[in-house]
């Protein structure tokens, strides 16, 4: 059993119909690009950090000598389409941690309001493409083939998703709500802002 500190930054109403957005750090940084792009250019609004004693037992120190601590973070953006938005800078380290987080963060997501998640992440590919493709997990084949007739494109080979982005996928549909997870091809190897500009348009395109 992990431990997760909820430290609530503002109280705000629940909105309506929202849908929760997963972007922390994983390959190619895609996701969380993603993420911190709509923080920015909505004016996310935090309104949470969560502590938990599975994250890298590490502070990061900044340029001008401050540190910075191991957390997620939780943001509403209330227009164009209310959103409840997940970064951080750090994932739980155990499958135990994984699992606990993934689900306090869909909890938290559902309780501001949210009734569909996206989780955000980067498909290694192993090269650099100029036109990165972008490929759709989904808890309904409905959903699935929803976002297909948008572009994306099904994994040929199957294979898993790893960490909070597979798994709050899983606690999505536990709870009764549609989830899928968009990832955008990427190298693997450098941080990729271009995927993640793919997978914006993407999330555009469904919300």
């Amino acid at each position: 059993m992990v431990e997760i500190i909820e430290r609530v930054i503002k109280k705000v109403e629940p909105l309506k119909n929202a849908v929760l957005i997963e972007g922390l750090p994983g390959i190619g940084h895609v996701g969380r690009i993603a993420a911190e792009h709509l923080i920015q250019e909505f004016q996310g609004e935090k309104v949470m950090e969560l502590y938990c004693d599975d994250f890298p037992p590490q502070v990061l120190v900044n340029e001008d000598g401050t540190i910075e601590s191991m957390n997620n973070e939780i943001y509403v953006i209330r227009e164009p389409v209310p959103m409840i938005v997940v970064t951080g800078n750090t994932q739980a380290l155990s499958p135990t941690g994984q699992y606990q987080l993934s689900k306090k963060l869909v909890d938290i997501g559902m309780k501001y309001g949210a009734r569909t998640t996206y989780t955000l992440g980067g498909f290694g590919i192993g090269r650099i493409k100029e036109d990165p493709l972008v490929y759709v997990a989904a808890t309904s084949k409905e959903l699935a083939d929803r976002i297909r007739a948008h572009g994306a494109l099904f994994r040929a080979d199957g294979g898993g998703i790893v960490g909070a982005a597979g798994l709050m996928l899983t606690f999505s549909k536990l709870r009764g709500i549609e989830g899928a997870c968009l990832m955008g091809e990427t190298p693997g190897y450098l941080i990729d802002p271009k995927s993640a500009r793919k997978v914006l348009l993407m999330v555009s395109k469904m919300t």
